[in-house]
């Protein structure tokens, strides 16, 4: 069974097997948390590495004799950590349930006639699954934890699930298992149907209560404090003095953490995530290309910069560009390798239909499974086409040519393509009858598409101002409220301007952090958390804000 986070787990292991045998509070919910998440780590091992960073933030502020605001802005951080360290596990748990709600309906696309094919079953109707995603080690977990007594898996799994709506769909699983066969059709019907509408209430919900607090970072957590800036030179005309070193502290330091904290608050309260492959998985990365083109962007990021008369932009737009271009060049070919595996799901239906038709027209499996990459043009069909020629080529069944050692399934294709094949090659073997379930299984299976494809395009609007904000407006607005910063004291006749190379770090170093933040949000609000779709998008954001924000700020001294 896969442990959620088992980075984090086995790193909390390793840094609390260092530290001393101190006794520390333990919070209360900690426990639960980690029996849930099945993790190694004890709750004293995470109380002990949450007060290691109190302790640090503690001798921190001893700096401030030597360093006052230096020595806030790194006991902020550290207790920061602390706060991290205290919450991962319940941030864990959240993305847990996120997935495992997203897996639910699209577990067992199953119509009336499924019942009648028999399908092979574990006991308590837990059936066979490849792949592996939340439900999948939820089940695991319950069969382990029932084996020998007289409770069944799905009895355990059920108080599991996060939501009554999805309880209940499992209860009639569950009740199904002892239904004749000649009801159980319509028991299993009404299970899907709840499994529908729960995870359909989850992403409404989901999307409402993510939606307000997404809007306030865009206007009073980026562009409200980044227009601010312009006043920062006025102010002592006005009577307020804010010296350089106190703005450091509030654009490095508080906007940077609150930006952080409500984004892991709205990841936490993400709708459901629906099961994906792992591309970084199988997808070779180029990181000398990779390496070069970071380089080079970062050295045309800083002819540009002089260039175009602001050099005082070279620390923030240089280290942007490379960083960004290097991480979206290594990324690129994960990302293409996990938008065929999408493809490949979205033509799951069709497949489904297609193979269904021909089984019930009384053609033989191998044949079925050959008409499809004739049918269906794309993706779907291509991986069939590659299973059948494989099937040919090696002399191999049906099965070996899909999951063997060279099977056309891989990591990349994730749980669910991984498990519809499955429940294709299985009804396979029940012929005429079985081709008859797979036509109805293909209606399950696009209302599960439908229903992935609303919850995406409800939280549309949401991800485009993230991305668009941090990448091109926030830096664009920062870029020019600098260069304005730094005339503005000379024209309003309160002394002299400002040092723009100072600000422009300052400014600098929150745009870079917003682009990086907001990206990372967007991209796991719109998929889930997908290291290479999150690499390569955060990596295109980062470049194009050290861009922007060069541009932005030769544009307005141009017009000055």
């Amino acid at each position: 069974m896969t442990r959620p986070a088992a980075a984090l787990d086995d790193a909390f292991v390793r840094v609390a097997a260092r530290l001393p045998e101190v006794p520390v509070p333990v919070p209360a919910d900690l426990d639960e948390t980690l029996d849930a998440l099945d993790w190694r780590a004890a709750p004293a091992d995470v109380a002990r590495v949450a007060a290691l960073f109190v302790a640090l933030a503690a001798g921190s502020v001893s700096l401030a004799v030597v360093a006052p605001l230096p020595a806030l802005v790194l006991a902020a951080y550290v207790l920061a950590g602390a706060c991290a360290a205290r919450h991962a596990p319940s941030l864990a748990l959240a993305l847990r349930e996120s997935r495992l709600v997203g897996a639910v309906p699209g577990s067992s696309p199953v119509s009336p006639s499924a019942s009648g094919s028999n399908p092979p079953r574990r006991r308590g109707g837990v059936r066979r699954r490849d792949g592996r995603d939340a439900l999948a080690d939820a089940l695991t977990r319950a069969v382990r934890a029932t084996a020998g007594t007289p409770e069944t898996p799905l009895d355990a799994v059920a108080p599991t699930l996060p939501t009554p709506g999805l309880r209940r769909a499992v209860a009639l699983v569950r009740a199904a298992v002892e239904t004749p066969a000649a009801d159980r059709g319509r028991v299993l019907d009404r299970a899907l149907s709840a499994a529908h509408d729960a995870t359909e209430r989850h992403v409404r919900t989901g999307t409402r209560a993510v939606r307000g607090p997404v809007n306030a970072v865009y206007a009073f957590g980026v562009i409200l404090p980044l227009a601010l800036v312009g006043l920062v030179p006025v102010a002592p005309a006005a009577g307020v003095a804010l010296p350089l070193g106190l703005v450091a502290v509030c654009y490095d330091a508080v906007l940077p953490l609150a930006l952080l904290a409500v984004a892991a608050w709205a990841l936490a309260n993400r709708p459901a995530v629906f099961p994906a492959g792992r591309a970084d998985a199988t997808a070779d990365r180029d990181r000398r290309r990779a390496v070069l083109a970071g380089l080079g962007a970062g050295a045309l990021a800083a002819l540009g910069c002089v260039a175009l008369g602001v050099a005082w932009a070279l620390p923030v737009s240089v280290p942007c560009c490379a960083v960004g271009v290097a991480l979206a060049v290594a990324t690129r070919a994960s990302v293409a390798v996990d938008e065929r595996a999408d493809a490949v799901a979205d033509g799951l239906p069709d497949v489904t239909a297609v193979v269904g038709r021909r089984l019930a027209a009384g053609d033989p499996p191998e044949t079925a499974v050959a008409a499809v990459g004739d049918a269906l043009p794309g993706p779907a069909g291509e991986l069939f086409a590659a299973a059948d020629r494989t099937r040919r080529a090696l002399g191999r069944p049906l099965d070996a040519a899909f999951f063997g050692r060279r099977g056309v399934i891989g990591p990349e294709h994730g749980p669910r393509v991984a498990g519809t094949v499955r429940l294709v090659l299985d009804a396979a073997t029940g012929g005429a009858a079985g081709g008859r379930v797979l036509t109805e299984v293909a209606d399950g299976l696009d209302a599960v598409h439908r229903l992935e494809t609303e919850a995406r395009a409800d939280l549309a609007d949401l991800v485009d101002t993230l991305v668009r904000t941090g990448g091109l407006f926030a830096p664009a607005i920062a870029g020019a409220t600098v260069t304005l910063a730094g005339h503005v004291g000379t024209f309003a006749g309160t002394g002299a301007a400002l040092p723009v190379p100072t600000l422009g770090l300052i400014v600098g170093a929150y745009v870079a952090w917003s682009a990086v933040v907001l990206t990372a949000l967007a991209v796991c609000l719109d998929r889930g958390v997908r290291p290479a779709p999150l690499c390569h998008r955060v990596g295109s954001c980062l470049a194009s804000a050290g861009a922007c924000y060069a541009c932005a700020a030769a544009a307005t001294a141009l017009l000055l």
